[in-house]
């Protein structure tokens, strides 16, 4: 993966600018299981009683004004709940398969260059996101699963946009071509 530091980013996200509070711990309200949570996490699903623990520091003021509100965060600007739904779809896929700190740090890259690769061009970002989190999810022998649709559609991912990633995550876990600008986004992100 390449990426393109010239290009902006959303401040928000970008950790050069983060302090050691950013990430913190606190206890899960169910059962006491301690979480981590980074400042950009909304929500988390605990480990061990399985429930959706949302971060009480999330700060989510940039959609008010970020012209690309309604696309990252899946929701209306407006709407003061909203949550990223990348992260959901990331916590609902942890809370079933396990990735590893590596891979973890290289999905949070893969984003990171999304944002740079997505500028500039029509792409859904979620669609881009979504598509990059389950390919993610999938590496490592994992297979392509069925459950991705009931997962993607509790994270209130609209159908259209369900249908989009599962092709691309199909065509790019087995190799094929795919015609939309959203897989050529996908594999410039993956590209050596």
């Amino acid at each position: 993966m390449k990426s393109d530091s010239s290009k902006p980013r959303c401040p928000g996200q970008d950790m050069r600018f983060w302090k050691p509070e950013d990430i913190f711990t606190l206890d899960c309200p169910h059962c006491g299981n301690e979480i981590e949570f980074w400042k950009d996490e909304p929500f988390l699903i605990c480990k061990k009683c399985g429930k959706e623990i949302k971060n009480p520091r999330i700060d989510l003021g940039c959609a008010k004004w970020c012209k690309f509100a309604d696309k990252c965060l899946g929701r209306t600007s407006s709407d003061e709940s909203a949550s990223p739904v990348i992260e959901k779809v990331k916590a609902l896929l942890s809370s079933q398969f396990k990735l590893d700190a590596d891979a973890m740090r290289e999905l949070e890259k893969a984003c990171k260059l999304a944002d740079d690769v997505l500028g500039g061009t029509s792409c859904d970002p979620c669609v881009v996101k979504t598509s990059l989190v389950i390919i993610f999810f999938s590496k490592d022998g994992k297979k392509y699963n069925d459950r991705v649709s009931e997962i993607l559609a509790n994270a209130g991912i609209s159908s259209d946009q369900q249908e989009k990633i599962i092709a691309i995550v199909k065509a790019i876990i087995s190799g094929a071509d795919y015609d939309s600008e959203e897989f050529r986004a996908i594999k410039k992100v993956l590209e050596p």
